[in-house]
């Protein structure tokens, strides 16, 4: 793996700063579970590394049922089904998210981060 500087960022303008000055040069970070592989494995490279799991409103799940979900980019798969009043009210959500990985990988792994990812394997929406 080549080295790569990290930062993580404690707010959405301090993150949104950081990617727009260093264009295609970053990469986000939200659980890792694939980003990390693929680096080790040299399959890409990433020579700035930004983490978001420290920014607070991309870390909210919540659902009323007047406003419907607010689903963070970096809430972690096993957010989504510990949550009874969610589950009901997105059982979909609920089974994807109980889809990705094993009990380790949901500990990381996050909705928003495989939608990015697209990885087949990774696949959060039954079919």
């Amino acid at each position: 793996m080549e080295p790569f500087e990290f930062v993580s960022p404690s707010s959405i303008d301090e993150a949104v700063k950081t990617l727009a000055s260093n264009g295609d040069n970053v990469r986000i970070l939200a659980g890792g579970t694939d980003m990390l592989v693929q680096m080790r494995a040299g399959r890409r490279t990433a020579p700035l590394v930004v983490d978001i799991k420290g920014i607070p409103e991309l870390n909210v799940v919540s659902y009323d049922a007047s406003k419907g979900l607010t689903l963070g980019a970096a809430v972690p798969c096993y957010k989504i089904y510990q949550d009874e009043t969610l589950s009901a009210a997105y059982p979909g959500l609920m089974d994807s998210a109980t889809l990705i990985g094993g009990i380790q990988i949901q500990g990381r792994a996050s909705i928003g981060g495989n939608i990015c990812n697209a990885a087949p394997s990774g696949e959060p929406f039954p079919q």
